[in-house]
């Protein structure tokens, strides 16, 4: 057992100066201070039991760990815990987890040094079985479990009987005829919410039904998350039935299925477990919510407690299980009623989109503007990489296939010149076009010669993620400031990201705590040339001059290639056999530490993270603050017989909801609304760092002269991923390189008429 006297001699100081630290009976040193608390992270220092004992006797104050400030049912069990404590005058100290680990952890080892009498628990880590062992068990402090049983460890636990309740619930859906039940629930590694699918898998076996697991979506218990499981859900057109286990998830489900048009509970019954309440009113019409007494579970759980500390020694670990009141009603449940849709007389508004995320979100949010304006949609998909050669080709058939095609912004000059996209400059300037609802910006990225090709359907730009509990991790930070003598910080130069980035290579620190630093997508030049480009920007490199003259050879590239060959090493594999997708998965599956992508994947990152349970991500702009933008628009095909369609389609997706919609389904809107609304804000904290990254970004355009034609983005980019690759598999220098290229980018660009004749240079 780690005592004051073993924090006392790995510190260098004196017991009673480690002692007045932990009291702030008097004050210490800054360094000093830096230095104990150092030796205590190290050490896993927390006041011994016998210590505690004595001291806790009378302190009377109780710790709670709660996840979510606006967990609602979580709320009324705190109502119950306060009420409890509260009259038999004990204090209460909260903190909340926000569903992280490792803050839980931080949170209970503060509670434990100062010397609360006792915790009340809901945990974001039941399977951390090591810690609340090396805690609660070891130091005999009281503990009381909530909702979320832990794992391998013996001790007092109040819940309710979910398991019960939902083969209850879902038992009695099936006597009344309804079979396409869905369950939404939360993370299975919480006992409440694994109890809830083995209830309802019961249920379905003792009626000789087969399981089928598409039915079940697991959600990160937000009502956004349920949101997006339910637009997503594969069997949403067939179900009659779904089943919440929480009023939170419950809210997103009906959010959705109210999107589609698909009504509560005419269409479909929802049912959620729910708290006792008097003020049936305020809830869903149509929803069945179930009744638990939440508050009675918080004071029967401080109740444990207190018996818990009275006999800290003697007591014995206690696990009090609740029933559901509704189990005890008859359900007032509908017969199940199936759906028609009725096929549509109207031609289909054909749209051509990308394979990506926005793209994908549109498809699932198109249901609704066929809802508000009983035009039916068709989407097609085509890979980034095929979708300008796609639009091309449906250019040259003898009917276009298409109405609308999406497109990158750095196509539009070529797509213009070749006569693939119509002006809609008269729509975009006209009364019924809300041109303030857009953010700054997206809009000019339509423009060409004054005139505009579209709109937008995508703003983003590149922002840094970096595993923000290791970078605030006491022990981390020590052995970094050691080595380099400075703070560790999310770097702010390429520079620093890659001393940062070896630092986080177990090759070259055989104590990191990640594998690697970061990853490097490059198995396409369309997603290495952005590694490239950002490092070019922020060193002040260029590919050419304000004449459109090839100026590739200079000082500011070398060190930008300088940079990126740097960054290659403190990766899992070589940036040509990996994609961005992969990138995404090393990051988030704690291989390595940072990560430069685009915003696109910033919900995914969040989710999965949180997911693997490895800690929290942090977001930062790029260092050098040069990162490229994210663009796509909105094209009419100029071949289209039905513009005044699609102009509605345009229109629809800047109303308010469905810019918000698009955001939670992982969409990149260009919207105004999403940046500026509180709940995502929270949820998304990446949104305000994205909106400030619009007044720095750098487009991927080529020279532009109306007197010459465009050149493809992609013939330029692929001579700038050259280089590198010559470098990296031919041995040669980053002078001789940048020379040869320097050669071929001067051609390609003479070939399509850049530089302009001498006599027009001034």
């Amino acid at each position: 057992m780690v005592t004051l006297k073993d924090v006392a001699k790995d510190a260098g100081v004196s017991i009673a100066t480690v002692s007045c630290c932990l009291s702030g009976s008097r004050n210490v040193k800054p360094e000093t201070r830096v230095r104990i608390m150092d030796s205590i992270e190290k050490l896993k220092y927390i006041p011994n039991s016998s210590a505690r004992n004595l001291k806790t006797a009378d302190s009377r104050r109780i710790g709670v760990v709660l996840t979510d400030i606006d967990n609602f049912y979580h709320a009324e069990i705190f109502k119950g815990i306060s009420a409890e404590l509260q009259s038999k005058g004990y204090h209460i100290s909260v903190a909340f987890s926000n569903n992280s680990p490792d803050i839980e952890c931080e949170k209970i080892d503060d509670f434990i040094s100062s010397n609360v009498s006792g915790l009340l628990i809901i945990t974001s880590q039941p399977g951390n079985q090591e810690f609340f062992l090396s805690r609660m068990k070891h130091y005999n402090i009281p503990s009381v479990f909530i909702e979320r049983r832990p794992r391998g460890i013996d001790s007092s636990f109040a819940g309710f009987d979910n398991d019960r309740t939902v083969c209850f619930l879902t038992e009695k859906l099936l006597e009344k005829g309804y079979r396409n039940i869905a369950l939404l629930s939360g993370a299975q590694h919480f006992s409440s919410e694994s109890d809830a699918l083995n209830g309802y898998m019961t249920a379905l076996s003792s009626c000789g039904l087969p399981y089928n697991p598409d039915m079940v979506q697991i959600t990160n218990m937000s009502k956004e998350d349920a949101f997006k499981a339910m637009l997503n859900h594969p069997y949403l057109e067939q179900l009659d039935a779904v089943i919440a286990t929480s009023g939170t998830i419950a809210a997103g489900v009906l959010e959705a299925l109210s999107v589609q048009g698909i009504c509560v509970p005419d269409d479909v019954q929802l049912l959620t477990l729910g708290e006792e309440s008097w003020n049936h009113a305020s809830s869903a019409p149509g929803m069945i919510h179930t009744e638990r007494t939440a508050f009675t579970l918080g004071r029967k759980a401080a109740e444990l407690l207190m018996g818990h500390i009275k006999s800290p020694l003697l007591f014995e670990e206690q696990n009090v299980i609740f029933s559901d009141d509704i189990i005890h009603r008859e359900l007032p449940l509908k017969a199940p009623r199936r759906r028609k849709t009725a096929p549509s007389s109207q031609k289909p508004l054909r749209i051509l989109m990308p394979d990506m995320a926005t793209a994908h979100s549109a498809k699932l949010l198109s249901r609704n503007f066929t809802l508000q304006t009983q035009i039916p949609v068709e989407i097609d998909f085509s890979p980034q990489h095929h979708l300008l050669k796609e639009i091309i080709t449906d250019m040259e058939r003898p009917e276009s296939r298409y109405d609308i095609y999406m497109y990158d912004v750095p196509w539009l000059e070529y797509l213009v010149q070749n006569g693939s996209i119509a002006n809609i400059t008269d729509f975009v300037n006209g009364d019924q076009f809300q041109r303030s609802a857009l953010i700054e910006g997206s809009l000019n990225n339509c423009i060409y010669e004054s005139k505009y090709y579209g709109v937008p359907i995508v703003s983003g730009s590149q922002i840094m993620f970096y595993r923000k509990d290791l970078f605030e991790n006491r022990a981390v930070q020590k052995a970094f400031k050691e080595k380099y003598q400075i703070s560790l910080r999310p770097p702010r130069t390429w520079t620093e990201f890659n001393g940062i980035a070896s630092f986080f290579t177990r090759s070259f620190n055989p104590d990191s705590p990640t594998e690697f630093g970061t990853s490097v997508a490059g198995i396409i030049d369309e997603e290495f040339a952005p590694e490239i480009l950002i490092r070019l920007w922020a060193y002040g490199g260029k590919i050419w001059d304000k004449y459109n003259r090839v100026c590739l050879n200079t000082p500011e590239n070398v060190k930008a290639l300088q940079s990126i060959l740097s960054t290659i090493r403190f990766t899992p594999s070589g940036p040509f056999e990996t994609s961005i997708k992969q990138t995404v998965t090393d990051f988030c599956s704690g291989r390595t530490a940072m990560l430069v992508t685009y915003t696109e994947y910033a919900n995914e990152i969040n989710s999965s993270i949180r997911d693997h349970i490895i800690g929290r991500a942090g977001y930062q702009a790029l260092p050098g603050k040069s990162p490229a933008s994210v663009g796509w628009i909105l094209g009419l095909s100029p071949c289209t017989s039905q513009p005044d369609k699609a102009f509605s389609f345009f229109r629809w997706l800047y109303q308010k909801d469905i810019s918000i919609y698009m955001t939670i389904l992982d969409g990149q809107s260009p919207a105004v609304a999403p940046y500026h609304n509180h709940e995502l804000l929270k949820l998304y904290p990446w949104l305000e760092l994205t909106e400030e990254s619009f007044s720095y970004c750098h487009k991927r355009t080529g020279p532009y002269s109306s007197r010459s034609l465009i050149i493809p983005r992609n013939r330029i980019e692929k001579i700038l991923c050259d280089i590198v690759k010559d470098i990296i598999r031919n041995g040669t220098s980053i002078e001789n390189a940048l020379e040869a290229a320097q050669i071929e980018m001067k051609a390609l660009f003479q070939s399509y008429g850049y530089p302009k004749p001498i006599h027009l240079l001034t």
